[in-house]
């Protein structure tokens, strides 16, 4: 047997321990500490997830035409100013805008148009336009995982005006107008509108814009020059084609019946000055309404003198029809007077009008 000389073994046993410092002074070198070192800039603390999910329709459900379904979808994506799009899909191929940088909170009333062509195949995909802050095209989306159906079953779209609608007494340039209406439309990106029409004809845009909620205050102004009368209506329309797509009284109704607009003032309207009446003729005397009278005094002058009474005590009415005496002189310088009996108030023809 053999024995190595002691030299030879603390040669080895030094050059073992060497070997040891060594690697324990590189990894001393290369140990890693948290706390002084920032993070790496792929590293997992800077992942941030954000996720879009559409929740309903998922597949299965039927809608008919003319009716508004609520599209609502789950994210984690902060709201940003670009929102998201809403597309229709059908046979996963043909697709068509539902609603453009729509707020991203998660839900929105869909119409679905009684032109839309009933199938079964179609979906729903939301697109979302922004990621982190900044602003992406459908870097995140969600798409319904089934097909659902269009039925044939069409809901025909109404407006339906419930007030004003008919026999109301609407002062011109008074307290607002309550103007109430009943639709089975959605909401419209450019809302509704009121118009007022005397007869056929449009006389102002009481309210643009204003949301679908069936109930609006409105002011008549007596700046627009309207007169007093009982032929007046308002017209309630959508300036939506479908929830997005603008259109101009493509669904709208008027109030069923005329109702009356009256000034707050007394003064007489006919004669007012160059008339023509006829001895024994049936003519009609006419003012504007003043809340506070109720009865009032006709009187008619001549030359600015006074004649006589037409009637002494009238139920105000706002008209009277009468009849000029054969007794009166045939001329032109007759004026006719109106007094209120509640206020003394009164008014007189501006001009002489011809009696013959």
């Amino acid at each position: 047997m053999s024995i190595k000389p002691p030299f030879q073994s603390l040669s080895l046993f030094l050059s073992l321990s060497i070997i040891l410092i060594l690697i324990q002074m590189g990894c001393d070198s290369l140990r890693f500490d948290p706390q002084n070192t920032p993070p790496d800039e792929n590293g997992e603390d800077d992942i941030i997830y954000e996720s879009l999910a559409i929740t309903y329709p998922v597949g299965g459900e039927s809608f008919d035409p003319g009716t508004t379904i609520t599209i609502a979808w789950e994210t984690t994506v902060d709201t940003c100013e670009w929102g998201v799009n809403i597309i229709l899909i059908r046979d996963d191929d043909e697709e068509t805008n539902i609603a453009i940088n729509t707020p991203n909170d998660g839900s929105f009333d869909w119409y679905i148009d009684t032109e839309m062509d009933h199938d079964d195949d179609y979906q729903i995909r939301i697109d979302g336009l922004c990621r982190q802050g900044d602003f992406c095209n459908g870097c995140l989306y969600s798409q319904s995982p089934g097909t659902f159906t269009i039925s044939q079953n069409a809901v025909e779209p109404y407006i339906l005006v419930i007030s004003p609608n008919g026999g109301e007494n609407i002062e011109i340039g008074g307290d607002s107008v309550r103007v109430l209406w009943d639709t089975n439309l959605p909401d419209c990106f450019f809302g509704f509108k009121i118009s007022l029409y005397e007869a056929n004809e449009v006389k102002a845009a009481l309210a643009t814009g204003i949301k679908n909620d069936g109930d609006q205050k409105v002011f008549i102004s007596n700046a627009w020059g309207l007169e007093t009368g009982n032929n007046y209506r308002l017209f309630v329309e959508s300036l939506c084609e479908n929830s997005t797509t603008y259109c101009g009284g493509c669904y709208g109704d008027f109030s069923d019946g005329n109702f009356r607009l009256y000034s707050n003032e007394f003064r007489l309207v006919s004669p007012n000055g160059g008339e023509e009446w006829t001895r024994g003729e049936t003519e009609t005397i006419s003012w504007t309404d003043d809340s506070t009278t109720q009865n009032v005094r006709l009187e008619i002058y001549k030359g600015g003198t006074r004649l006589q009474d037409i009637y002494y005590l009238l139920e105000n009415e706002f008209s009277y029809d009468w009849a000029p005496l054969t007794a009166l002189t045939p001329d032109d310088d007759y004026q006719i007077k109106i007094t209120s009996w509640e206020t003394s108030e009164s008014d007189m023809s501006d001009n002489y009008f011809t009696i013959e």
